[in-house]
C-alpha cells in the first residue's frame, strides 16, 4: 500500500515519533511546512512538505515534559 498523498497532524507525529502537540506547535510557529485546507482550521502535510521536514533534521524532544523535569 503508498503512502497518502497528504498526512494529517496525528499520521506526521507517528512518523517522528513525536506528540501531536509537538507538530501544532510547529505549525503555530511555521516552523515546519504545512498546507491550510480550505476553511482555515484542518492542516495537512504534503510528500513534498515531508520530505522537507525531513531536510530540517530529526525532531528534538521537549525538555521541559515530565521526562526532562524527573531529573
Amino acid at each position: 500500500m503508498s503512502e497518502p498523498v497528504f498526512l494529517d497532524m496525528q499520521q506526521l507525529a507517528d512518523r517522528y515519533g513525536v506528540s501531536k502537540e509537538w507538530v501544532k506547535i510547529r505549525v503555530k510557529r511555521r516552523e515546519i511546512p504545512f498546507t491550510r485546507l480550505p476553511g482555515g482550521r484542518l492542516v495537512r502535510f504534503s510528500r513534498e512538505q515531508v520530505a522537507q521536514i525531513d531536510q530540517l533534521g530529526a525532531p528534538e524532544p521537549a525538555l521541559n515534559g515530565p521526562l526532562g523535569r524527573a531529573a
